[in-house]
């Protein structure tokens, strides 16, 4: 399966729509700071992903892990809601909204169980534009 990612670039974050099949989804990412690691989203490109059971701090279940990305390691696509609940990986909700002032994605874990749903627990190939 082919998922895309569309992004809007902000100075403190970054806001995509992730296209999976038919489901649509928002996501949330770390601004682009030239993919300095935990500080900054990855580049654009095309990526294989890996379904994971649970992450390899043990932290997260059921996520999806970026393989091969340029200089960074550990990208995973998880559940979060504001840019202080990722180091440069991908947060999915349902939309996006404002938490506490900040940008977010709302509803992540409603929208993990949804993507997991489409995908299931397989790869697919990401494109990130």
């Amino acid at each position: 399966m082919n998922v895309y990612l569309f992004r809007q670039y902000y100075t403190s974050h970054t806001f995509g729509i992730l296209v999976a099949g038919v489901e649509v989804f928002h996501t949330l990412e770390r601004p682009w700071l030239s993919n300095r690691s935990n500080v900054s989203c990855i580049p654009a490109g095309e990526y294989a992903c890996k379904y994971l059971p649970k992450s390899t701090s043990g932290k997260y279940r059921k996520v999806w892990w970026l393989q091969d990305v340029e200089d960074r390691s550990g990208i995973l696509i998880h559940n979060g809601n504001l840019v202080d609940h990722t180091k440069g990986c991908i947060l999915v909700g349902e939309r996006k909204g404002i938490l506490g002032g900040k940008a977010a994605v709302l509803a992540s874990r409603t929208a993990m169980r949804k993507l997991l749903d489409v995908i299931g627990e397989q790869g697919f190939s990401l494109k990130i534009f």
